[in-house]
């Protein structure tokens, strides 16, 4: 039943046909794509909106929190002015947080 000294079955390949080679070198990850809009156009307009909110507009705390790192990643694009803004937005997030408790 076994082919040869290998001690695989016919039915039994020895790599699957995407298996990445474990020994090659490591392939660098895909570059994220430039955000759509200007960094501080998107950061100003989030805090605009969350200014007069009166709820937290993510639907649970994972999505704030994916929010939040979105901000951070955006600010750190952005500069200085970018990181203005960002802990602006941060300080309206845990305004509307403490308002949900």
């Amino acid at each position: 039943m076994t082919t040869g000294r290998s001690g695989y079955t016919a039915a039994m390949r020895r790599f699957a046909p995407d298996q990445t080679d474990l020994f090659a070198p490591a392939t660098p990850p895909p570059s994220s794509a430039p955000p759509a809009r200007p960094p501080l156009e998107e950061l100003a307009e989030l805090l605009a909106d969350l200014r007069v909110a009166e709820s937290l507009p993510w639907p649970d705390l994972p999505a704030a929190m994916a929010a939040e790192y979105r901000v951070l990643g955006l600010a750190r694009l952005a500069g200085e002015e970018g990181a203005r803004l960002a802990t602006a937005i941060l300080d309206e997030t845990e305004r509307l947080f403490s308002a949900a408790e």
